[in-house]
């Protein structure tokens, strides 16, 4: 009997606890609809028992904590305690949303569905990486040392400091130090060329996993696909590793083959470096100016994106298709039916890196007409094909013994819109004519919508210095960092077509210097701009031509304007009118106005509601009393609500959401 009556006991407890946490998350939901606000499931079913249990202590108080309820033979009473019970619930609730939503910033809405077990594991992955970092970290002296508050006064210590920190914990790490020692555009000169020295070398595969992962990925046996491989990796990497091999044809390739589980390790490396990005931007003021956050989301994306290998064929299809014609630059073939996600097979080039001097000087071919075929390949893939190499650094030209420059690894490719396209065209002509009116132009249309913003005049001004200064043309580096630092100035964040040339020319620069130390990329590319402007049809008749073209429509109904203007003009009809808000500034008034309104009524709601519960204390009969009270409190349940709904909209903001 004992036993039995602990089992019921048991089977009780649970099903009041299952009540409760039901009844805690309709709360918690409930509260989140009234308020408007988009909130994690924990942060609702917290809010929902803090109601929950609010709502109890309350009802106690009310009724003092010695009612006997009596279901069956007093429903009415029942009732009125569970709408007491229901409204005290949902006040407290709404009040704990709010306190939430004050120390906390309000989550946006999630969709898809949920995977609590692959959360959890995610979350233990990032933490015990978290964990090995930070131990590296203190190890190395990064951790405890104290930020610079401007970018160019970090110090060596810290920047070497960065780079072993990367260089220890290995992984995707490595890579992305590698990708952020080329942003010289947003991070200071000392961090760049320190983790310029990152060297990832890493181990390759066991041919057995190779042959594992290319027969799973083209779905055939290795040697049906290939006369042969060699055994022996040609090259290791933090990606992947490089194999030579023959076709069945007879024809050499070389297969680049995805480790295993490396999407998974960018997943963490990835999580890691985006959170260490948010600390760093609490911690340094120069690093919310740079907007480290943002650098790490970009190197996380663009380290994504390389994964699926079926990208990169698709940037060299592109690539081969457009620039046949390029003198001793030359685009190995990437074969489309035999790449996957995972698995990429390329012609191989018989050939050397250009840092490699001697195999340069083997060619006979001079350094300077060298540095020329790739600088002309290079400004014809920007201006011409708006698709270019987004990555040139040494190691991805290569230099075969009859002198013919190839680009490879197509993982980053630049891709710039068709109105980008235009305006570093028209940018090119500016600096060809030394023209600050046409360069400021160019800078507005590349600007994109916030370009309209900026003053025009302000801004050939501060063009014109730069036209000065810089010697070098377009395309000099400093050219376009200039340019990137005088859209920051009038308050417009550059493009990111525009940030990721600025990078690939950096780097361009780099690699025709290690060609040929004389030579420098903004002169010459001066030089052959009036060649590339004729080629791209930049003439200024041409630009006159193409102008007028796209006027014409509104050349042709300028008459018809012109007569209505008259003739409402004679007839004393008409009528200049002008909006002092409108667009996107009339919506924020709205709202706000929206938001007062709403105040306003809520206040004269308190108000009323009290003067009303007043007077049905001051009335002393039951029969007019109880009808107050029931009016006094339902006014005040939603004039408070609607007080709570506009404070959770201000805190929404935070967020960025702008709804009322």
């Amino acid at each position: 009997m004992g036993v039995t009556e602990s089992g019921e006991s048991v089977w009780d407890l649970i099903f009041v606890l299952g009540v409760v946490f039901i009844a805690s998350l309709f709360m918690g939901w409930l509260s989140a609809r009234i308020l408007d606000v988009h909130r994690g499931r924990l942060r609702s079913l917290i809010a929902g028992v803090i109601g929950f249990i609010g709502g109890l202590m309350l009802l106690a108080v009310q009724v003092g904590g010695d009612v006997d309820i009596d279901v069956e033979n007093d429903p009415d009473t029942t009732l009125m305690l569970a709408l007491a019970w229901l409204g005290y619930s949902l006040i407290v609730s709404l009040i704990a949303s709010l306190v939430i939503d004050a120390m906390l910033r309000p989550r946006r809405a999630r969709t898809g569905i949920p995977r609590p077990i692959r959360a959890i594991r995610e979350r233990i992955a990032v933490s015990r990486r978290l964990a090995q970092i930070a131990r590296i970290a203190r190890r190395n002296g990064l951790i405890g040392r104290r930020l610079a508050s401007r970018a160019e006064l970090v110090s060596t210590e810290t920047a070497r400091a960065l780079r072993e920190t990367l260089e220890e914990s290995g992984g995707m790490l490595v890579k992305f130090g590698q990708i952020a020692s080329t942003r010289d555009d947003l991070l200071p000169r000392v961090v760049t060329e320190e983790l310029a020295q990152l060297r990832s070398s890493v181990p390759g595969l066991p041919f057995a996993t190779v042959r594992a992962v290319i027969e799973a990925e083209l779905g055939a046996p290795l040697d049906e696909l290939f006369l042969s491989v060699e055994p022996e990796p040609l090259a290791a990497a933090s990606i992947g590793v490089t194999h030579r091999a023959v076709l069945r044809d007879g024809r050499r390739v070389i297969v680049k083959v995805q480790r295993p589980g490396i999407e998974e390790s960018v997943a963490v490396d990835g999580r890691v470096l985006v959170g260490g990005a948010r600390s760093l931007e609490r911690q340094s003021a120069s690093a919310r100016r740079v907007g480290v956050v943002g650098l790490a989301r970009e190197l996380v994306a663009g380290i994504t994106e390389e994964l699926d290998f079926t990208h990169e064929a698709t940037n060299n299809a592109v690539m081969r298709a457009t620039r046949t014609a390029d003198d001793g630059v030359a685009f190995p073939e990437i074969f489309a039916d035999r790449t996957s996600r995972r698995v990429l097979v390329m012609d191989e080039v018989v050939g050397s890196p250009i840092s490699d001097q001697a195999a340069v000087d083997a060619t006979g071919v001079p350094r300077r007409e060298l540095a020329g075929r790739l600088l002309d390949s290079f400004l014809g893939q920007i201006l011409t094909d708006g698709v270019y190499h987004a990555d040139p650094h040494p190691g991805n030209v290569l230099i075969d013994p009859e002198g013919t420059l190839w680009f490879i690894d197509f993982g980053a490719v630049g891709s710039i819109d068709p109105v980008t396209l235009e305006g570093l065209q028209q940018l090119a002509l500016g600096f060809n004519l030394k023209d600050p009116a046409i360069l400021a132009r160019a800078v507005r249309r590349i600007a994109g919508p916030a370009g309209e913003n900026i003053d025009i005049t302000s801004l050939e001004f501060d063009i014109g210095v730069v036209l000065t200064d810089v010697q070098g043309g377009g395309f000099d580096p400093a050219a376009i960092s200039e340019i990137i630092r005088v859209l920051n100035r009038h308050g417009v964040a550059a493009p990111p077509a525009l940030t990721i040339l600025a990078r690939a020319v950096l780097t361009f620069d780099g690699t025709l210097r290690s060609l040929d130390p004389e030579f420098r990329m903004g002169p010459a590319a001066q030089a052959r701009m009036g060649r590339l402007v004729e080629e791209a049809e930049l003439h200024p008749r041409d630009q006159i031509t193409r102008e007028l073209v796209r006027a014409l429509p509104v050349l042709r109904s300028m008459p018809h304007i012109t007569e209505d203007i008259a003739l409402q003009a004679r007839a004393g009809r008409l009528t200049l009118r002008i909006e002092r808000f409108s667009g996107a500034d009339g919506q924020r008034v709205e709202h706000w106005l929206n938001r007062i309104l709403f105040t306003v009524i809520g206040v004269i709601g308190l108000i009323g509601s009290g003067i009303v519960i007043i007077a049905a204390g001051l009335s002393g009969n039951d029969t007019v009393a109880n009808p107050l009270r029931l009016i006094g409190f339902a006014g005040l349940f939603l004039s408070a609500t609607m007080m709570m709904r506009v404070v959770a909209q201000i805190l929404s903001r935070r967020d960025g959401d702008d709804r009322f």
